[in-house]
């Protein structure tokens, strides 16, 4: 795919001439209509051009010092590339990483929610901003692949629509086997599997996408639930959650990215407590936070439970009672 710049250099010569006569950078980015005037005023106050019509840059990169630099690194990266393309080439998956397992099944729901398969990469990668989340997936990932995974942090650059961005953790195998294994698998081997691999797969899933309703004094709803844009792999998730005996609903919603047109995304609730009861018991997450919330709704249900069960008993010994004296009216005697 060819390279396409964001700013030509015809562009930059007809902002520089609009300014000359009188035109300020609001005015000058809306002729061109580009969405912001940030380009126009580094050309018209900085006296910069465009990035890749930058003279600094064009010479930077063609001095002497950088030639000298570029050639002392590639004697450096350019062995490791090589031993890293062999390696890619002769790595392959242990036999039994191929039957459908607990640590298998863990790994799908997490490429399904925030997860990613890149044949074209030859990469499973995870990035998310839970630490303990992306660990638990490098360690399980370790284990059923049998390859080191790589794990890094990096910080996202703020855009100016985005006020801030957390630190974001990843963690990441390369191998041609297990993306163009994971990448054709077949999801239905789950639904006919056992509770344990359907435990594991929404425990992958939920970790991704779920979220769980926190309990505060204002508000004590119960509820925990996932998102994703994708019909059928919400539909596949409620299904799945209904051979565990565990309820929940689907409700369609509308969201609007970076003030684009709005997109439909599905939004799949678990609201009834003894469906809450049997999530905690039986599926659950690795992330703490998540898990905190979840016992704290826990913790309220049966808190619930308990004080309904001793208003019973307190009406029960405070009803009035009759008192026999004597032979009691059901008693015969002959």
């Amino acid at each position: 795919m060819s390279f396409k710049n964001k700013y030509t250099l015809n562009e930059y010569n007809k902002a520089i001439e609009l300014h000359k006569q009188g035109l300020g950078s609001l005015k000058i980015s809306k002729i061109l209509g580009y969405d912001t005037r940030n380009a126009i005023e580094d050309w018209i106050n900085k006296s910069r051009k465009p990035y890749y019509f930058s003279e600094a840059r064009i010479n930077a990169c063609n001095s002497k010092e950088n030639v000298e630099r570029m050639r002392a690194m590639n004697k450096i990266t350019q062995p490791k590339a090589v031993k890293i393309a062999a390696e890619l080439k002769t790595k392959k998956l242990p036999e039994n990483a191929k039957i459908l397992s607990e640590k298998l099944a863990y790994i799908l729901g997490v490429i399904y929610g925030d997860g990613h398969v890149s044949v074209r990469q030859r990469r499973v990668i995870l990035g998310a901003t839970d630490e303990d989340f992306v660990l638990n997936f490098k360690a399980k990932i370790e284990k059923w692949s049998g390859f080191k995974a790589r794990f890094f942090t990096r910080k996202q650059k703020d855009d100016h629509y985005i006020k801030g961005r957390k630190i974001q953790y990843i963690s990441y195998i390369d191998s041609v086997e297990a993306s163009k294994f994971l990448n054709k698998f077949d999801l239905n081997n789950v639904i006919k599997s056992n509770k344990i691999i359907k435990s594991s797969f929404i425990k992958g899933f939920f970790d991704s996408e779920g979220t769980v309703r926190r309990i505060c004094n204002k508000s004590n709803k119960l509820g925990l639930g996932c998102f994703n844009t994708s019909y059928s792999l919400i539909s596949f998730m409620k299904e799945i959650l209904s051979s565990l005996s565990i309820e929940s609903k689907i409700y369609k919603r509308k969201y609007r990215v970076l003030n684009k047109d709005l997109k439909n995304y599905y939004a799949l609730y678990i609201y009834k407590k003894e469906s809450i009861l049997k999530f905690y018991s039986s599926i659950g997450f690795s992330i703490n936070r998540k898990q905190q919330r979840l016992e704290e709704q826990i913790g309220y249900i049966k808190l619930v439970e308990e004080t309904k069960m001793e208003k019973e008993h307190k009406k029960y010994n405070t009803e009035p009672h009759t008192v026999f004296i004597g032979n009691k009216p059901f008693m015969k005697f002959r």
